[in-house]
């Protein structure tokens, strides 16, 4: 009995003395997942700037735990956000976006903070252009099948709007 309690203890003293595998990112697998996310952030930029709302809403969950909260307060549903991209883009005839600062911010291997500070101008076919500047934006990156998809968006700004000289 004597033996077996004492196998028994250098076996837990054996197996608790090694080290645990740490679930924690190297910085070489955080700077690879930042870049990652990074390249799908900026596919989505641009197709905002081409005003390709189909291609950038291919870079969202369509999940209905997803939220967007706009400058404005309003708060919107994955198709809320489709349907109000849409409207914006048959509104609009041109979208810049100028990044002064962003952040990734690797949470765990799957989900990916981004901020964003930056300049945004949109020009409306009313002739009127809207400016954010700045405007800053977080989005959550969650990978979802192999695929990194926003699953949060909000963005914070004051909106100045220059109307369309008379003729």
């Amino acid at each position: 009995m004597r033996a077996i309690v004492f196998v028994a203890a250098l076996f837990l003293f054996c197996f608790g003395c090694t080290s645990q595998q740490s679930n924690e990112l190297s910085q070489q697998q955080k700077e690879q997942i930042k870049n990652e996310v990074k390249a799908v952030a900026d596919s989505l930029w641009a197709a905002f700037e081409r005003m390709d709302v189909e291609a950038g809403s291919q870079f969202y969950a369509d999940s209905p735990d997803w939220k967007m909260f706009n400058a404005d307060g309003s708060e919107y549903d994955y198709q809320t956000t489709k349907k109000a991209f849409s409207e914006w883009a048959n509104s609009a005839t041109s979208w810049k976006w100028t990044t002064t600062r962003q952040d990734f911010i690797v949470v765990t291997k799957d989900i990916v903070i981004c901020a964003y500070v930056g300049k945004d101008e949109t020009l409306m076919k009313s002739g009127d252009k809207i400016t954010y500047d700045p405007h800053a934006y977080t989005v959550v990156f969650k990978k979802i099948a192999g695929q990194w998809k926003v699953i949060y968006q909000q963005d914070s700004g004051i909106a100045v709007t220059q109307k369309a000289a008379k003729k």
